[in-house]
C-alpha cells in the first residue's frame, strides 16, 4: 500500500513526516468508515521552526552577484566598443592603403604600356630602316656600276690580251 506524501507538512523531520503520512493514510481509511480526525494527530513537538535568515543571506549574495554581473557586462560592453572603434580605424586605414595600392598599380600599368608602345615604335622604325637599306634600286645601281667597271677593265686590258693570245699561238 502506497503512502501519500502530498499533504504532509514539509518542515518536519523525516520520521515525523512518515508518521503523519501513515496516520493520514489510516485516517482516510477510517474516514471512509466514519472517523474523522485530520489535524488533531499532528505531533508539533518534533517540527522545526522556520528560519528565513538563510533566505535573506541568499538574497544579499544574489544581489552581489547581480552587481558583479552588471559590472562585468559594462566592462565587456566598453571593451567591445573599444574593439569596434579600433576595427573601424583599421578598416579605414586599410581602405586608404588599398586605394593607394590601386593607384600605384594603375600608374605602373600605364608606364608599362608606354614602354611597350615606345618599343613597338622603335621596332617599326628599325624595320623601316632595314627596308630602306634593302631597297632594290641601290642594289641595281651597285650592279650596274660593277658591270661598267668590269667592262672598262676588259676594254682596257683587251689590246694586251690580244697580243698575248697571238704570242701564244
Amino acid at each position: 500500500m502506497a503512502i501519500d506524501l502530498r499533504k504532509v507538512e514539509p518542515l518536519g523531520s523525516k520520521s515525523v513526516l512518515l508518521e503523519q503520512a501513515m496516520r493520514r493514510q489510516q485516517g482516510m481509511g477510517n474516514s471512509s468508515l466514519g472517523g474523522g480526525h485530520q489535524m488533531s494527530d499532528i505531533d508539533m513537538s518534533d517540527m522545526i521552526t522556520p528560519d528565513f535568515d538563510w533566505l535573506k543571506e541568499d538574497k544579499v549574495a544574489i544581489e552581489g552577484l547581480v552587481k558583479q554581473m552588471d559590472a562585468s557586462i559594462g566592462l565587456l560592453a566598453s571593451q567591445l566598443r573599444e574593439v569596434d572603434t579600433a576595427s573601424k580605424k583599421t578598416r579605414v586605414t586599410m581602405e586608404k592603403e588599398q586605394q593607394l595600392l590601386f593607384k600605384q598599380i594603375r600608374t605602373l600599368n600605364s608606364l608599362l604600356k608606354n614602354q611597350v608602345d615606345l618599343f613597338s615604335a622603335m621596332e617599326r622604325q628599325m624595320s623601316e630602316v632595314e627596308l630602306k637599306q634593302n631597297n632594290l634600286l641601290p642594289q641595281i645601281g651597285i650592279g650596274l656600276i660593277a658591270g661598267l667597271m668590269s667592262a672598262v677593265t676588259i676594254l682596257a686590258t683587251a689590246p694586251w690580251l690580244t697580243i698575248l693570245i697571238e704570242g701564244m699561238r
